[in-house]
């Protein structure tokens, strides 16, 4: 069996993205006491073609640890990934079928943080802006991680509501992150 060709992902990188243009490995070499040994990613993508503007949020599949709860796109980055940055890249085109064209700036401090099974991550958060065709973003899920899909402005977000639909977040501290993240906008 041939392997599958890896998808490509050209992007911009904010500056303050430097430090994440490492692999993996090497990026957790040069931080031997940082309190974790897996690296993951969030995607703030937002939507600003209106006056409020709108954050992405993915909804987790029914069946999938942390079921029904509400995140930013995002995931582990792997061994594999060009760069930490190419890991966020590929994460948000697995999960919404988004192409990333620039990341960066930074958002907050990681969350560092001890899996259920014990893995012990760093989750480092990312302004994402993707590619745009005509008309509005067209997310594509991938069912095995995500059930449902919304944009969501500051105040839903702080209510917790967009239209009829509940958001319970994964953690508070992805609460406190998309939070965060509209000062950047």
């Amino acid at each position: 069996m041939e392997p599958k060709p890896q998808a490509t992902f050209p992007f911009k990188r904010h500056p303050s993205t430097s430090p994440f243009i490492l692999t993996v490995r090497d990026f957790l070499a040069e931080r031997p006491n940082a309190g974790y040994k897996l690296i993951g990613t969030d995607a703030l993508v937002f939507d600003r073609s209106t006056p409020d503007p709108r954050i992405l949020l993915v909804q987790r599949a029914g069946h999938d640890s942390m079921p029904n709860r509400w995140e930013a796109p995002g995931g582990g980055c792997d061994a594999e990934d060009e760069s930490i940055l190419h890991g966020v890249a590929r994460e948000l085109w697995e999960e919404t079928g988004l192409r990333a064209t620039e990341i960066g700036p930074v958002v907050g401090e990681p969350n560092v943080f001890t899996s259920r099974s014990g893995k012990e991550i760093g989750k480092f958060h990312f302004m994402v802006q993707v590619e745009k065709g005509e008309g509005p973003l067209e997310v594509k899920l991938d069912p095995e991680e995500h059930q449902q899909w919304v944009w969501a402005s500051e105040e839903e977000v702080k209510a917790k509501k967009v239209g009829g639909i509940e958001l319970e977040f994964t953690t508070e501290n992805m609460e406190n992150m998309v939070l965060e993240s509209f000062k950047q906008v």
